[in-house]
């Protein structure tokens, strides 16, 4: 540990979030460390002399009483002056809480502290680079610090105190490369993180340094070690149980594994399949254990042949519960130990020769500087090199783009780091692995890829097949916005700004004598001008086209009609000029690439590097040029085209898009001609049939087994139904006035519940006047409203926080119908806002009903309404997640009992007893059902 630096680890509790608008100090809080120890603490309430709002009295648990006969900061000054005397303030957050004291410390009549300061939110991101979260209670959770009251400020002073500690820790075990590295970076910082990396560094230097066994350094960069995979050969003596009881016994090794029914039936129906090559359908209850039913008989029969057997997933949830938690309970059942893998596409992994050229420049961006001070940190943790391990900021992944893996040279700068190549060890792993873990968007783009990574004529379990046809249409679409040129062009950038234009012109001088010239600039230029000009045009297209719906982020189709309108030929003849613009300035680049490659072997590692990215840069540009040619002028009539944005910031969101409107003919053709296919989801059954799943997916061309395993949960006496009668039904009442009768039932609720209540949307309109409508009534005061879209994070980030509030109340949409897990207490009541029917005025929807119809079908019944039934079923699978669940679900759309399809959604959930209601009988169900939950 530093000793020659006293450190004060400083909290404050105040009325408000900024001094200037009349927040106060009402609780401070310091925390002494000296040699490494914590040496001394104290805390004291003030007398802020302001009002303390209800939210941080709710937040802090310190009211005006509290601080009623407390002195205030002026008494105190002097006191926290001579704690500060000598000493660096350490904060989490810190500029915030220097601002307040310095505030305090002024109207005090005291001078500002201005020595070194140190933000432990900064510096756990350079220390903790795959940490999810660097707020101070999760970091507390993640090193099981004492930090038993939140938002108290001793509780949050002596948790930083600890976390500064284990942050100085680690810190001090980095070896001396890596430390001299972040110095050079550390200047760039907030807080004097330097000051204490260069005292590290001296220190580092007064003794021999001995690398950890798992360590090594090459070329100046510290990297962790990886072990060489053994290479798999296929094991005839292995086989699968045959015997109900062997099986049985397999599981049984997991302590407190119950006998599940319909786990080992799947188990059997999936080994059956693997055995017999032949396609399969599996619908596995909630509550079933399909994860094991398929893992166990996929690794056997990976063991038997030789090849992996490939696993594909939608979530991102999912893949980690199958490597963290499945995979761990298999090591434990089987006589053999198993290998698993994940795959992905070439750009999650670190190309380490473009990182080192990009640590080499001068960093002035705060963002990219954070981000390459996590990579070098993180190069000492991670045997993958995948990027998703990191949380990088926004600014921090677009640097990612620029040292990620994006091509197929092997040049110079790349060979010399073949041996530590993450993407080639990924490649090698997998093929060495009884099991691979990967995403159905990679799954989908192997299909299809010239050179394909995933073993061919395999096996392949597909899980969350329900979302396949999804991400197939997704992946095989194409998109074209103004962001995407400007960023290739901004990459060529200026002779000025130093990038790859710039390179090309200095190589060409130094090695063909060629003197620089503006004429690719100016070039460049124009296609820049050109494409501005035309974005704007198809925006005032956009514009007046949607200017009826009310809504900011719009969609709108580009049928055969509107091409054939005035404003249409504007357009196509705007697309001429870019694409010609283009491609002149595409091939005047490659006139100055080819004589530099006829010398490739004359150039130095680095400028062999620029070449190959400026190649790479190329072709892009013509792909883009390719889908604006294809987009405008020869879109194929098997697949929707159109545009998307919002109109608050046209330019910068204006995107045009494609998709097939029937991706299974191209499933059928590039995945199921070639591979075994076992489909399986909780959700994949309309009216038990799995005809519509089969039809999406291009199945139904093939012969394929199908089973179905309930699930093992009584619904019945775990679960209701609810129906409002007294909500309005959804075409009688504006979208203001029906949010107003959700809110009503949600503030009545809350209560009766005790928060814990997710609410389902289907439209981010309805959801943000609801939320709106909650907020201005000041009814929940108390509760924390956790809204997508309106409170910051992700899905998985929102998740948590609304399971660590004890009065919590979640609003979403989109991604929370499915994908999310919130067993036991922590939900207890679901409101389902309205049917869960995409809008027909969706391009995609719109193409798909246009082509039922051409093909004598009713597009209703084809497919808007087993979609919808489909996405109502894993809405509600949110639920009830265990067993010992118990719960209520609210559905407001009176279409369930007022149309004649609506039975159809209720008989999706089998065994449920629905009521209708009015709000008092749904508020007494409520309490009824949950009386110990409340």
């Amino acid at each position: 540990m530093i000793n020659d630096l006293r450190f004060v680890v400083a909290d404050f509790e105040t009325t408000g979030h900024s001094y200037a608008s009349g927040g106060r100090i009402m609780q401070a809080a310091f925390v002494a460390i000296e040699k490494g120890t914590i040496t001394e603490q104290y805390d004291t309430y003030l007398n802020p002399k302001a009002p303390i709002p209800p939210f941080i009295q709710e937040l802090t648990g310190i009211d005006e009483e509290t601080v009623k006969d407390a002195p205030p900061f002026s008494a105190k000054a002097s006191l926290f002056n001579e704690w500060m005397d000598a000493s660096v303030f350490v904060a989490h957050n810190v500029t915030f809480d220097l601002t307040f004291l310095n505030s305090e410390f002024a109207a005090a009549g005291y001078p500002p502290f201005e020595g070194l300061v140190i933000d432990t939110v900064e510096l756990s991101k350079i220390v903790l680079p795959t940490s999810d979260s660097y707020k101070l209670g999760d970091l507390s959770e993640q090193f099981q610090l004492n930090h038993g009251q939140p938002h108290r400020a001793d509780s949050d002073a002596y948790a930083t105190a600890q976390l500064f500690l284990q942050l100085m820790e680690r810190l001090e075990q980095l070896p001396l490369v890596t430390i001299e590295q972040l110095v050079k970076l550390a200047v760039g910082l907030k807080s004097d993180i330097y000051a204490l990396l260069t005292r590290m560094a001296v220190q580092k230097k007064k003794r021999i340094e001995t690398l950890p066994a798992d360590w090594t350094v090459y070329r100046g960069l510290a990297l962790r070690k990886k072990e060489r995979p053994v290479k798999r050969e296929a094991d005839k003596s292995i086989s699968f149980p045959e015997e109900v009881e062997a099986s049985w016994a397999l599981l049984a090794g997991v302590p407190g594994m119950e006998r599940r029914s319909g786990q080992m039936e799947m188990m059997r129906a999936v080994q059956k399949s693997l055995k017999s090559g032949v396609h399969t359908v599996i619908e596995a209850g909630t509550g079933t254990g399909k994860s094991l039913a398929y893992l166990l008989p996929s690794v056997y029969k990976s063991r038997q042949s030789g090849t992996p057997v490939i696993i594909s997933t939608y979530t991102v949830l999912l893949q980690h519960q199958l490597l963290e938690r499945e995979l761990k309970k298999m090591q434990t059942m089987l006589p053999f130990d198993v290998k698993a893998a994940v795959l992905k596409g070439k750009r999650h992994y670190l190309d380490l020769s473009r990182f080192v050229r990009v640590l080499r420049e001068r960093e002035t961006n705060y963002d990219r500087t954070i981000a390459k001070m996590q990579i070098l940190v993180w190069l000492l943790e991670t045997i993958t090199g995948d990027g998703d391990e990191l949380n990088l900021s926004s600014g921090g992944l677009l640097l990612w783009g620029e040292v990620c893996q994006e091509d197929d040279y092997m040049n110079k700068a790349k060979q010399a780091w073949r041996a530590y190549d993450f993407f080639l060890y990924a490649k090698e792993v997998a093929a060495n692995a009884d099991i691979i873990v990967t995403n159905h968007s990679f799954l989908i783009a192997d299909m299809k890829a010239e050179r394909p990574l995933l073993p061919e004529n395999g096996h392949v379990i597909v899980d969350e097949a329900h979302q396949f046809e999804k991400a197939a249409r997704e992946r095989l679409g194409k998109e074209l916005s103004l962001s995407q040129l400007k960023f290739l062009l901004g990459k060529m950038g200026t002779p000025d700004e130093k990038r790859l234009l710039y390179q090309i012109m200095r190589i060409e001088k130094k090695h063909l004598s060629v003197p620089p010239s503006v004429a690719l600039t100016k070039r460049m230029s124009s296609v820049l001008v050109e494409a501005e000009e035309w974005f704007a045009l198809i925006g005032a297209f956009f514009g007046q086209k949607t200017k009826w719906m009310a809504q900011s982020k719009r969609q709108l189709a580009i049928d055969e009609e509107k091409r054939q309108t005035a404003e249409w030929q504007q357009i196509e003849w705007g697309a001429e000029r870019i694409y010609k613009d283009l491609s002149l300035f595409i091939e005047e680049v490659s006139k100055k690439t080819a004589p530099i490659e006829q010398i490739r072997g004359q150039l130095p590692a680095r400028d062999e590097l620029f070449i190959d990215d400026t190649a790479v840069l190329l072709e892009r540009c013509r792909q883009w040029n390719e889908c604006l040619f294809e987009l405008v002028f020869r879109p194929d009539d098997r697949e929707v085209v159109w545009m998307e944005g919002d109109v608050r910031s046209l330019l910068n969101t204006l995107t045009m898009r494609t998709q097939p409107v029937h991706a299974g003919v191209l499933i059928s053709h590039y995945l199921l001609e070639r591979k075994h296919v076992v489909f399986t989801s909780a959700t994949l059954t309309v009216e038990d049939s799995f005809q519509f799943f089969a039809n999406e997916i291009g199945l139904s061309a093939f012969s394929y087994e199908e089973y179905v395993f309930k699930s093992p949960f009584n619904y019945a006496d775990h679960c209701r139904i609810v129906i409002p009668n007294d909500v309005p039904e959804v075409k009688d009442v504006d979208s203001l006035a029906y949010a107003a009768a959700v809110a009503n039932y949600i503030i009545a609720a809350a209560e009766a519940a005790g928060g814990r209540m997710l609410v389902l949307f289907t439209s981010f309109d309805i959801l943000k006047k609801t939320y709106d409508y909650i907020r201005e009534t000041e009814l929940l005061a108390d509760y924390a409203i956790i809204a997508q879209g309106i409170t910051n994070g992700s899905v998985t980030r929102l998740t948590k926080n609304f399971r660590q509030y004890d009065k919590a109340i979640l609003l979403g949409t989109g991604a929370f119908w499915e994908g999310i897990d919130i067993p036991g207490e922590d939900l207890s009541v679901l409101f389902i806002v309205r049917l869960p029917f995409a809008p027909p005025d969706d391009p995609f929807v719109a193409a798909k009903s246009k082509q039922l119809k051409e093909d004598g079908e009713n597009p209703f019944s084809a497919y808007s309404l087993p979609q919808a039934i489909i996405r109502f079923r894993q809405g509600f699978g949110r639920l009830i997640r265990t067993e010992s669940d118990r719960g209520v679900a609210v559905v407001f759309d009176r279409r369930i009992v007022s149309s004649g399809y609506g039975k159809s959604f209720l008989q999706s959930i089998p065994g449920v007893p629905a009521v209708e209601e009015d709000i008092a009988g749904t508020m007494e169900l409520i309490e009824k059902w949950l009386p110990n939950e409340k």
